[in-house]
């Protein structure tokens, strides 16, 4: 018995001496990779995840791209100029897909929706990286037809799209059976040093505002047609409100979402429900019934929007949201 119990100790004893030296091992692959310089590589893409048909005012399917980064490499923004006749239905993100021996798999997701009928042009993009690398990129082409019907009688509201997102999975060689959960747990320690730091949570009314500045200065500097940033403006107006007030506006008319309002969901004023009745309804005109904009109609209604989100900014923020 006494025999039996060291074998299980020696046992014991080399399984920790592995895992040691493969985190030392993992360290130092780590310390090499992120003073090599390696660069990231662009490994397939821009293309959509599927094919499907394009309806006007209807959800596309995300545009992937997937990228190899080397460890200590991390992605900081994926900056698109949506082509004339679509925009962004929410800012892009990237998603770790698989974790490799120094460097990771990671894709970027960027949901585009069309408001105009037709052929839209490839749009350009820049993958932006922590070791200051930027990668230029081209959006596909879409052919977008016209919608199919009109839910009673009025155009729906541009809703939020539902991303599907794949969990890249993790697999760990089995060296020996007893020494797998520790083995586990001491990579598990190094690669936690090696994810980036959470970045500060932006309140929705900095969000909007910041987003309504960079969207006038576009207008001014004559890089944004009016029209396409009338539509873009009820976005960044209808994301607020739903993650300020927590109202579910997708799939939803205008009128519809007014009425939930008027029911007293948000809790707003009459002025303030007055304002975001009058500002998508003609936005809906200028969106989907092709009216024209000007630029001076944009810079009213953004600033109007501006006035409706700080007069419902929390009041201990509303020091801050209007700096």
């Amino acid at each position: 018995m006494k025999r039996f119990g060291k074998i299980i100790l020696w046992v014991l004893m080399v399984l920790f001496a592995a895992a040691v030296l493969f985190a030392a091992v993992v360290a130092i692959k780590y310390y090499r990779v992120i003073h090599s310089g390696a660069k990231v590589e662009l490994i397939s893409g821009p293309a959509f995840e599927k094919a499907v048909d394009r309806e006007l005012g209807g959800k596309s399917n995300a545009v992937i791209t997937v990228f190899r980064l080397p460890w200590g490499v991390r992605p900081l923004a994926m900056n698109v100029q949506p082509a004339p006749g679509s925009q962004l239905v929410e800012p892009p993100v990237f998603l770790r897909r698989k974790r490799g021996w120094g460097s990771d798999l990671w894709e970027s997701r960027i949901l585009l929706q069309c408001y105009r009928e037709g052929d839209i042009k490839p749009a350009p993009a820049q993958a932006v990286f922590s070791n200051k690398q930027t990668i230029d990129l081209q959006l596909p082409a879409m052919r977008v037809a016209a919608p199919t019907g009109i839910r009673d009688g009025q155009l729906e509201l541009a809703g939020e799209m539902e991303i599907v997102r794949k969990k890249a999975g993790k697999k760990l060689l089995i060296w020996l059976f007893a020494g797998l959960l520790i083995l586990a747990a001491i990579v598990l320690i190094v690669l936690k040093f090696m994810k980036r730091e959470k970045t500060r949570l932006v309140p929705p009314w900095e969000k909007a505002l910041t987003a309504i500045r960079d969207l006038a200065e576009k207008v001014r500097a004559g890089t944004a047609p009016p029209e396409n940033s009338i539509a873009r403006l009820t976005d960044i107006v209808r994301e607020y409100m739903e993650r300020r007030f927590r109202l579910r506006a997708e799939r939803q008319t205008t009128a519809e979402f007014m009425n939930d309002l008027e029911r007293g969901k948000g809790n707003l004023s009459e002025r303030h429900r007055d304002f975001l009745r009058e500002f998508l309804t003609a936005a809906d005109l200028v969106k989907f019934a092709k009216v024209p904009a000007d630029r001076s109609l944009f810079e009213n209604a953004a600033g109007k929007a501006e006035e409706l989100i700080r007069e419902t900014t929390p009041a201990e923020a509303g020091k801050e949201a209007g700096k």
